[in-house]
């Protein structure tokens, strides 16, 4: 019998200030740029090697959160009317991290503590 895949959800800032022709505000020298780089090059790097283990037993998503979608669903919104800050990282629709992107062990923890994400699919 096939089990269901675990939904990993990243509901993610606009890391460039919502600008749309450039950096945007946050921005304001190469050293912040090159900060800005490191970090979205990391979280790339940890979302590649999560996707790569955990590619039969794990659905993930990512997104980045906008003023102009009103469509996300009732856990994200709540959270995002409650001023909680981004990031958000569900697990099968329940808040697993606030405020943070957790390192890859961090994921690996979470992500392992419910059975169904580790077990063969087969049995």
């Amino acid at each position: 019998m096939e089990r269901k895949k675990v939904k990993l959800e990243i509901y993610e800032g606009d890391p460039f200030g919502s600008g749309c022709c450039g950096p945007g505000p946050r921005i304001g020298s190469l050293e912040a740029a090159e900060k800005l780089r490191q970090m979205l090059t990391e979280r790339n790097r940890i979302m590649a090697k999560l996707s790569a283990e955990f590619k039969d037993t794990v659905e993930i998503e990512r997104d980045i959160m906008s003023q102009k979608r009103w469509d996300y669903p009732e856990y994200v919104t709540k959270l995002n009317q409650e001023g909680k800050p981004l990031p958000y990282i569900f697990i099968n629709g329940e808040a697993a991290v606030v405020g943070r992107f957790p390192s890859y062990e961090e994921f690996v923890t979470l992500l392992k503590q419910r059975p169904e994400s580790t077990e063969p699919h087969n049995k």
